[in-house]
């Protein structure tokens, strides 16, 4: 196959689409650990947003952070405050219609990822039971369980691959640059 008769074009659509596989083929075979979200829903009612935040807030304590992180023996040897970061950066608290929320932890791990997640709905739970905390009343319980943990979406991954075909192609256009001043001059 003679590459220096191909067309401008040519080089740098193949060039691009083998950038594209070659990308591909690195983001999977990465070391970046797949992680697993396992997520539960929670009634409340009355809807009242002010009020669950004060429950979460006093259900996840530095202190009730740092007892499940060894509990579960997460984030390794790190120190803890940086691993109670880690775990808050980890949950996720969202509402989900009108007097629902989900309550969701992602981890490497699946097994810890349901355990973590359960954990945290346990303390939800366990501080909106408290009056101090709870005034108005807020009544919140499980609607759904920590379910079986979902493989999240990897974004660094995906973005990885999206290089892959703008940087294939520009090497193209450096090949095919290169190539037509290779050519010999007609005479």
């Amino acid at each position: 196959m003679q590459i220096s008769r191909w067309s401008l074009a040519r080089i740098v659509i193949v060039s691009g689409i083998a950038g594209l596989v070659l990308a591909g083929v690195g983001a999977l075979s990465m070391s970046i650990p797949y992680r697993y979200r396992s997520t539960a829903t929670l009634k409340i009612e009355p809807v009242d947003t002010g009020a669950l935040n004060r429950v979460v807030q006093a259900a996840f304590t530095p202190q009730a952070l740092s007892d499940i992180i060894r509990q579960e023996h997460l984030y390794g040897e790190a120190p803890i405050e940086g691993s109670i970061d880690r775990l808050r950066r980890a949950i996720l608290i969202k509402h989900s219609g009108a007097n629902l929320a989900k309550v969701s932890f992602a981890y490497e791990n699946p097994a810890q990822a349901q355990r973590v997640s359960q954990d945290l709905i346990g303390r939800i739970i366990s501080a909106n039971v408290s009056p101090s905390i709870n005034p108005n009343g807020l009544r919140i319980e499980v609607d759904a369980p920590p379910g079986p943990p979902k493989r999240q979406f990897e974004g660094k991954r995906l973005s990885l691959v999206g290089l892959g075909l703008p940087t294939g192609m520009l090497f193209g256009v450096v090949l095919a640059l290169i190539l037509r001043r290779r050519k010999p001059a007609a005479s």
